[in-house]
């Protein structure tokens, strides 16, 4: 309810980076109940992976690094070891998340991770998660923000 009636900013939900992988299965459903518009995922299907610049076509206003398996800190340093690709997307907003507790496999802890997504997505309306889940990355580094 937190979300309903905001504007719902373009996500990219990026599950691997070499090659970059997008998200599927359950995910683009995460991303639309916390109050965003997957461009690239496919509810119910595989992920897939597309290259670096139709992930940039889709224009994303919000990019999520969700590198299956892996908790937030890791993910940052994926995104950091890929600073210049992600960097290039141009999003305004750029968060690694814990995707080994809340997105990689299905479970109740989606529900977490749809309450992650929608602080990401919309800080304004949402409250910050408890410390260690995600990481905010700097848009114009893709570097961790201490």
């Amino acid at each position: 309810r937190a979300v309903a009636g905001a504007v719902r900013p373009r996500v990219a939900a990026i599950e691997w980076l070499d090659p970059p992988f997008v998200g599927g299965h359950w995910v683009p459903e995460m991303v639309a109940l916390a109050g965003g518009r997957d461009q690239l995922g496919r509810p119910g299907e595989k992920s897939r992976t597309l290259d670096w610049d139709e992930i940039a076509a889709s224009r994303p206003e919000v990019v999520v690094c969700m590198p299956c398996g892996y908790d937030a800190r890791r993910s940052a340093c994926e995104a950091s070891d890929h600073r210049e690709r992600l960097v290039r997307l141009g999003a305004a907003h750029m968060v690694a998340v814990d995707a080994a507790a809340f997105f990689s496999r299905p479970g109740p802890r989606l529900v977490d991770g749809v309450e992650l997504l929608a602080h990401a997505l919309h800080p304004d309306r949402v409250g910050p998660p408890p410390p260690g889940r995600t990481v905010t990355l700097d848009a114009g580094t893709a570097e961790a923000v201490r």
